[in-house]
């Protein structure tokens, strides 16, 4: 074959194969969905739809709004299994406000940044959600089934109110 064709040919499947990482990535990161305490069944929200900064999370019944669907973008470093959490709704992402370390602080949406640790999120294979900066668990505390109740940080255990279906 020329080298002219090889060349053609070349280009084409590079193109191709560009086309279909970038489908993919992008297909990736608009994957909204809920995400579901094991506990108590109830769904991760933002209360009354807000979209500001600093807004606590919740959790609410499950009900299809824009509001509990989340998607997980993956960020650089540990196994691949570091992300930042965004809001379809807000378009604002998990935090643990202040970097605080401290147990019992309520999680916030705040502006996306996969640069600052405090919105980086671990998710193991039991499905918990250990920030990075704090190494806690998002949890429902006492394993309330209560519509409203705070999404905190908490010491990471075994048990299912720290535990997350997505």
């Amino acid at each position: 074959m020329p080298v002219k064709t090889l060349t053609k040919i070349a280009a084409v499947a590079a193109t191709a194969v560009c086309a279909v990482s970038f489908s993919a990535t992008a297909h990736a990161e608009d994957d909204y969905r809920p995400l579901e305490n094991r506990s108590t069944g109830k769904c991760l929200a933002v209360p009354n739809s807000s979209q500001t900064a600093g807004t606590g999370l919740i959790q609410w019944e499950c009900n299809n709004f824009s509001e509990q669907d989340w998607t997980l973008t993956g960020v650089a470093g540990g196994d691949g299994n570091r992300y930042i959490i965004r809001n379809l709704n807000s378009k604002l992402c998990i935090a643990i406000p202040n970097s605080s370390t401290t147990l019992g602080t309520q999680a916030v949406q705040w502006g996306c940044d996969s640069r600052k640790t405090e919105q980086v999120f671990i998710k193991d294979s039991w499905g918990r959600l250990r920030n990075l900066n704090s190494d806690l668990c998002l949890a429902v505390p006492n394993s309330s089934t209560a519509n409203g109740t705070e999404i905190i940080q908490w010491t990471c255990t075994e048990n299912f109110n720290q535990r997350w279906v997505y």
